[in-house]
């Protein structure tokens, strides 16, 4: 799929650009890292992985409230941030690397997340929201 389906097929919709929700979605990937932290304290791992995945959506989804687009599908939305923001191709693979490990996580069975995976998770989505940040502000 390449990003004119994805606004074609109504994945991705042209909206009013809204810097607010793009600092509140942001504020809410900060918010899943934390909780993030918390559950990799207590060995929940699974949970880290869901969590960092989702931190990584909410501050992508920020850049796409930031430039007036909403989305409707998980997958287009590092299709969108590689052919706007081409200089974020790594962070574009790492947020759709994770969200295929998030499905396999909360769909598979007997996944079994070790804590050096969840540790990386959440490094990953702590580098992917310093790196959004740095546009929406």
């Amino acid at each position: 799929m390449n990003l004119n389906e994805c606004f074609r097929q109504g994945l991705l919709k042209k909206i009013p650009s809204d810097i607010e929700n793009a600092r509140k979605s942001l504020h809410e990937s900060k918010r899943n890292v934390s909780d993030a932290e918390k559950n990799l304290k207590i060995g929940c791992y699974n949970v880290v992985v869901i969590l960092s995945y989702t931190a990584m959506f909410h501050a992508a989804r920020g850049l796409l409230f930031r430039d007036g687009v909403k989305e409707r599908s998980h997958a287009c939305i590092p299709i969108y941030i590689k052919e706007r923001y081409p200089q974020l191709e790594k962070f574009a693979d790492i947020l759709d690397s994770y969200r295929i490990f998030r499905h396999r996580t909360i769909y598979g069975l007997e996944i079994l997340i070790d804590k050096t995976e969840a540790e990386e998770a959440l490094g990953a989505a702590k580098e992917f929201i310093r790196g959004i940040e740095k546009i929406i502000d």
